[in-house]
């Protein structure tokens, strides 16, 4: 059987699997935190990238930066996106896409007055809304520390799961 050969950034990408963080789009007096027990190590050569100032700084980032989309609040509408990125060897961020968007509240009361196809429309609407607000905010991000294996500085894939809850609740 012939070995496979693989790029080292790939490699990164598959054994790093994700960093994963938690941030909430909520009232600046939020007390949310990133969860830090969620970063994936694969041994002590590797090191995940980091935001700059660690875990509280990109917290605060995202509760500064993150607004709730003011379309959403008409329904009450609550939910949460994870957004996924790269982070480069210079520390910038890449291929910025917004997948598994959950839409886990509304204003039932108001939201039962729409036709069945209207709801739908709305869901998919608002799910748009917050997967581009998120997208908008990862991109105002600073650089990135990257990752690194045995020292290496490489590429990573990151998961940055957002928030969307609303304010003055």
């Amino acid at each position: 059987m012939k070995p496979i050969k693989m790029k080292l950034s790939t490699l990164f990408t598959l054994l790093f699997a994700t960093l994963t963080t938690g941030a909430t789009a909520q009232t600046p007096d939020s007390t949310s935190v990133p969860d830090a027990s969620s970063h994936l190590f694969v041994s002590d050569n590797h090191q995940a990238p980091q935001y700059p100032g660690g875990l509280t700084a990109l917290k605060e980032f995202l509760t500064k930066n993150v607004k709730y989309p003011d379309e959403a609040r008409k329904y009450g509408v609550e939910g949460r996106v994870v957004m996924t990125f790269f982070v480069n060897e210079d520390g910038t961020l890449s291929d910025i896409s917004a997948h598994d968007c959950r839409l886990e509240r509304f204003n039932t009361t108001r939201f039962s007055q729409e036709t069945e196809s209207r709801q739908k429309e709305l869901k998919e609407q608002f799910a748009k809304l917050f997967a581009k607000e998120g997208a908008r905010v990862i991109r105002k991000m600073p650089k990135w520390k990257p990752g690194k294996i045995d020292g290496k500085v490489v590429r990573a894939r990151c998961n940055q799961p957002i928030r969307f809850s609303i304010p003055d609740k």
